[in-house]
């Protein structure tokens, strides 16, 4: 008669839905890395870019080639280097000689069917007035 106070434990419908949770969210996390992979890597060459000491006087297409560079270090498959060109943007710093060169793009990728997941990158780096020399 007081068996059912003496039992305790996780039911097999809680178990199953415990899984079904669990794999769920591993589902999306599998998904959801690839993209925040590509993130960091884009991040990893705009950095290594920023720190270029001939930055500052790089050209456009100076730019995207030494970034395009990197991509192929870090294994960045989303751009050619025409696309590159097209994305990055330069502007000049009121005030100064110095540049400010942003990538800002959508990356995207699949969820399920017809259902993608996209991100907006931006991300600006300054480089300062060019040193003479």
């Amino acid at each position: 008669m007081n068996l059912r106070k003496n039992q305790r434990g996780v039911t097999l419908s809680g178990l199953i839905m415990g899984s079904v949770v669990v794999g769920i969210i591993a589902l999306m996390l599998m998904k959801l890395w690839p993209i925040y992979n590509e993130k960091m890597k884009v991040d990893q060459a705009m950095d290594k870019l920023e720190t270029n000491p001939i930055g500052a006087r790089m050209s456009k297409s100076q730019l995207a080639k030494a970034l395009m560079r990197q991509f192929d270090v870090n294994d960045v498959d989303s751009f050619s280097t025409k696309e590159l060109r097209q994305t990055l943007q330069i502007e000049r710093k009121k005030g100064s000689k110095g540049k400010i060169v942003t990538l800002a793009y959508e990356i995207r990728g699949p969820l399920f069917a017809n259902l993608d997941i996209a991100m907006n990158y931006s991300k600006a780096i300054e480089f300062g007035p060019a040193k003479s020399g």
